[in-house]
């Protein structure tokens, strides 16, 4: 009872759970628009309730987030909302579930009497408001829903009024129409069945048309794909780069393409108008002749592009094919040449056909060459594949060698020797044998045996394969005779054998008999009755003595048989013996020579590793040594260069001062001269004066001399470190911005210009990192990244169809200054680096002696960090102007001098 009274409580707790927990109806307010959680905009609302005063009836609109559970569906809640706000019969209630975006409608008793029903609610709902909620324009389409339900209530009550009226007319339309039917004459049938069987021929027709020019499109698609296709495939830009064979099979593939798009494409465009054209004459079967025509030819031009795209690929892959295959080749044949004198070296033979086979693919390397020379790159491919396939040759023939001396040098004349003795001893056995065949095959196999020999001296492994076939075949053709002739013989040894015992038992019989006669006869002359009993002992002996004899004759073929058994069995177990033995030491052979191939194989590997990896280390530091001397006679070219210029500017600057005074002088003297008021004294002085001045025009002086003395006495207790960079005169600027200027008059000289503007700045790259820069400053990177972008620019525009010289010439140009100005600050950045670095080396033994000089010096290291480095020799310049005590306002030349160690 308890657990059933449990189970009600818990059932109504879960079953009243859902109303105490939902959402309640909204309350009622004034306003016409109700949204409580400002779902609408203010503004549409507003123009929303503009719109409807006109309209007859009251309207309520109420916006909810969601009508569930309160209600099944929008309807029903409107209806709930209008009972719960006590409408008047003359209003709708419209409800809009703004999760849902649905439309709920309940209209008033005076609405629903004039006609306002709710499936005609639902009409307008979906005809008028669902493209405005499909656009969230939630309140137009409520207006607009409102407005032509009001237009149709309208209609509705004008309507009553007319359905009599249309209920007569349409009976007398009726009456007329049937005597109409039956006064129209039969011809009038006629047309309209021949106009109803031409609209369906028409009709026909035209889905007929639609079909083929649907075909037409499918034609004319593929060709424009096969248009694109064959405008994919470049030849113009590898056509003015390449030379000689090469360029001749470029124009062979140009000329292809070119009858492609000039000739067969064109044809197909011409057959493509002619279907089209006879389509809209209503042919259809020659435009689908004309189809089938259309798609035959672009069959074969996509054969046709097939062959060009391989040809292009062939063209294109050989020549990067023949850079990775050329120096593997000659790799492969400086081995092949070091193991051939070698095995020439280790079993003294001459090996002339291998080396004539080696010398040939070294001619083949030699025409590869002349081909990539004269720019034949298919050529040299080829030619480089043969070869390669002889080298293979030359290999294997190298690997066989071993075996194949072993084999004729060792094993045949063994053989040779073994069917010697075993000939021999079949004669001194009494055999009878052939001596005749045995000469002649002992001849041929000693003839084999030297043809193998020399076969294998000449290095030819074919022949010597032959021989040494043709010699086991003799060989086992020999043996194979021997052993039929001692059968033969041993057969006919144990026939005689036989038959000599048979005659010998014949005459002892006979003896016997002749022996025991007389006594017969005495005996059968003493008892005539006993002849009988004789007689049949006399044949029972007989008997006897030949089943004896036959016993005996038996026993001895079997015993000889046996003999003769067991001594071909031991034979040929001991041929198989040998064989095998030979069999086992020839796999053991080609396992160790295997193993010493490998073992050979993979020293040559690791020394040709090695050579490899010191001429690449060779060839690096080579490279390496190549560029710091081009780096240091260039920096020395720019500091002579710059030390020239200065002294002309000194000289320049002297002879100017010099000129300058003497004109002074001059125009003194004639003032003076003029006014006749100067003494003789003056004169003289005057006169001494110009002379000085021109002293100084061939001897420029400074103007403090004290300055220059004291200058020269300290210049004796220091020694020159960096010298300063002199200034560039305004004339030579002049000329260098001259000499700079481009002249880009082809496309290859724009495209070795952007080579070398790449190298450039891979170099620059490369100089920045061998400087052990703490980092590169932004403003170097920008520089960078602005030439880079530059090249970019140039490459997209000349990968256009058409593009325009003179741009490309402008934007090189404009590359080219900035790699200049990019070279120039690089170099700047990185002589500045390194005067900073030395600054603050020099200047930090005495950090701890004085703070100044420890303060000057941590700001010198951040800036250093922080990739300032003309302000940390700045600072680093500071603290060694207060170490030595001298003023930081000083000219600047302090750190290019260091004092010398004395003593």
């Amino acid at each position: 009872m308890k657990r059933k009274l449990f189970m009600l409580c818990l059932a109504g707790m879960l079953l009243y759970t859902n109303p105490a927990f939902a959402t309640p109806f909204p309350d009622k307010t004034d306003n016409v628009v109700q949204d409580q959680d400002n779902y609408l905009k203010a503004e549409n609302t507003a123009q929303f309730i503009e719109s409807i005063k006109d309209l007859p009836g009251e309207y309520k609109v109420v916006v909810v987030e969601s009508t569930s559970p309160e209600a099944s569906s929008a309807d029903l809640y409107a209806q709930t909302l209008y009972d719960n706000f006590n409408l008047p019969d003359n209003a709708i209630m419209v409800v809009l579930d703004y999760n849902t975006e649905e439309l709920g409608v309940y209209a008033g008793p005076e609405f629903q009497e004039k006609g306002a029903t709710l499936e005609m609610l639902h009409d307008k709902i979906s005809s008028y408001y669902v493209p405005f909620r499909n656009q969230k324009q939630y309140l137009n389409g409520i207006q607009t829903f409102l407005q032509e339900v009001h237009r149709e209530l309208e209609r509705v009550q004008n309507k009553p009024a007319q359905p009599e009226q249309a209920d007569a007319a349409k009976e007398t339309e009726e009456v007329k129409a049937k005597s109409f039917l039956g006064e129209i004459p039969w011809w009038i049938y006629g047309i309209g069945a021949v106009f109803a069987i031409l609209s369906i021929a028409l009709v026909y027709a035209m889905i007929r048309r639609r079909s083929i020019f649907s075909q037409v499109d499918d034609v004319e698609d593929w060709k424009d794909e096969l248009v694109e296709k064959i405008h994919v495939i470049e030849v113009e830009k590898p056509l003015r780069r390449s030379s000689g064979m090469t360029e001749v099979r470029y124009h062979h593939i140009a000329d292809k393409k070119e009858n492609l798009l000039r000739i067969k494409i064109p044809d197909v465009e011409m057959m493509i108008l002619d279907a089209e054209e006879a389509c809209d004459r209503f042919r259809f079967s020659l435009a689908i002749g004309m189809l089938e025509e259309a798609r035959e030819a672009l069959t074969q031009i996509e054969q046709e592009l097939a062959e060009l795209k391989e040809d292009t690929t062939k063209v294109a892959v050989t020549k990067q094919e023949n850079k990775a295959a050329i120096p593997e080749i000659g790799k492969m044949v400086e081995q092949v040449e070091r193991r051939l004198s070698d095995m020439r070296l280790d079993y003294g033979l001459s090996f002339h056909e291998l080396k004539s086979t080696l010398d040939e693919v070294e001619g083949m390397r030699t025409l590869v060459k002349k081909s990539r020379a004269a720019g034949d790159d298919v050529h040299a491919y080829e030619t480089t594949m043969k070869a390669q396939k002889m080298l293979e040759g030359i290999v294997q023939a190298l690997e066989q060698v071993p075996g194949m001396v072993d084999r004729v040098k060792k094993e045949m004349p063994r053989e040779f020797k073994q069917l010697e003795e075993g000939i021999e001893q079949a004669r001194r056995d009494g055999f009878d044998i052939s001596l005749d065949g045995l000469d002649n095959a002992m001849l041929q196999a000693k003839q084999l045996m030297n043809a193998a020999g020399n076969g294998l001296e000449e290095g030819n492994l074919e022949i010597v394969k032959t021989h040494v076939k043709a010699f086991e075949v003799l060989i086992e053709a020999t043996y194979q005779g021997l052993e039929e002739a001692v059968l033969a013989k041993q057969q006919a040894a144990a026939a005689a054998v036989a038959a000599a015992e048979a005659s010998r038992i014949q005459e002892q019989a006979r003896v016997e008999e002749s022996i025991r006669l007389p006594e017969v006869a005495e005996a059968e002359e003493a008892s005539r009755p006993r002849e009988l009993v004789e007689t049949v002992e006399a044949a029972r002996l007989r008997e006897l003595v030949a089943a004896e004899e036959e016993a005996r004759v038996r026993e001895l073929a079997e015993s000889e048989e046996a003999r003769l058994r067991a001594l071909v069995e031991a034979e040929e177990a001991a041929r198989l013996r040998e064989l095998a033995e030979a069999e086992e030491a020839a796999r053991l052979r080609e396992l160790a020579e295997a193993e010493e191939a490998a073992r050979l194989r993979e020293l040559a590997e690791a020394e040709e590793a090695a050579r490899l990896r010191e001429l690449a280390e060779a060839e690096e530091a080579a490279h390496l040594r190549e560029l710091a001397e081009a780096e240091e006679a260039a920096r020395l070219r720019n500091l002579a260069e710059a030390e020239e210029a200065a002294r002309l500017r000194e000289l320049a600057e002297a002879e100017e001062l010099a000129r300058l005074r003497e004109q002074a002088k001059a125009e003194e003297a004639r003032r003076l001269l003029e006014q006749d008021t100067i003494s003789q004294a003056e004169r003289e002085g005057l006169l001494r004066e110009q002379s000085f001045a021109q002293v100084d025009q061939n001897v420029p002086t400074p103007a403090v001399p004290g300055a220059a003395e004291d200058r020269s006495e300290d210049e004796e207790e220091y020694e020159l470190v960096m010298p300063k960079r002199a200034e560039v005169p305004i004339q030579e600027e002049e000329a260098v911005e001259e000499a700079n200027t481009l002249y880009i008059e082809t496309e290859d000289d724009a495209l070795d210009e952007m080579e070398r503007i790449s190298n450039t700045l891979i170099r620059l790259r490369q100089q920045i990192k061998r400087s052990y820069l703490p980092g590169i400053p932004d403003h170097l990177k920008f520089m960078f990244e602005e030439v880079v972008q530059t090249l970019a620019r140039i490459k997209a525009i000349m990968e256009r169809h058409r593009y325009d010289l003179e741009e490309v010439a402008i934007l090189l140009q404009d590359a080219s200054n900035q790699l200049d100005e990019t070279e120039r600050v690089t170099e700047r950045v990185i002589s500045t680096c390194q005067l900073a670095e030395g600054a603050i080396q020099y200047t930090n033994r005495y950090r701890r002696q004085n703070r100044q000089v420890n303060e000057l010096l941590t700001l010198a290291e951040q800036s250093f960090r922080q990739l300032a480095f003309a302000e940390a020799y700045q600072l680093a310049e500071d603290a060694r102007l207060v170490i030595e005590g001298a003023s930081p306002q000083e000219e600047e030349t302090g750190w290019l001098l260091r004092r010398k160690k004395k003593g």
